[in-house]
């Protein structure tokens, strides 16, 4: 873990421990003197790589301090995978058929 990622971690657990805490990641960045991407690119890291119990809501952050928690965090990843699941598979569809509609097309332009 670098000195940022130690300093964001350390953050969460400190200020944010507990749902009740939690901080939106513009205000993570504020306080860290960190863009917003760069304070979701680094829990991201922090949670996959080094597998830190940081959670997420529509509250923002917090480091997960018991098993509700846990399972809030959990469904609310869950949910959004199933999300954008939705959306490629949509987006494939979207995509196949916009194919289909501009072949057609391209035979009237040579005729």
């Amino acid at each position: 873990m670098n000195e940022i990622e130690i300093k964001v971690k350390e953050y969460i657990k400190r200020k944010c421990y507990g749902k009740e805490n939690s901080e939106t990641y513009s205000h993570l960045a504020f306080y860290l003197n960190l863009n917003e991407r760069e304070v979701r690119d680094i829990v991201s890291t922090l949670v996959t790589l080094y597998q830190a119990p940081i959670g997420s809501s529509q509250q923002g952050y917090f480091y997960i301090s018991n098993d509700e928690e846990f399972r809030l965090a959990h469904s609310e990843l869950i949910s959004r995978i199933k999300a954008l699941a939705k959306r490629a598979k949509a987006l494939r569809l979207g995509y196949a058929r916009s194919k289909q509609e501009y072949k057609p097309r391209q035979m009237e332009l040579l005729v």
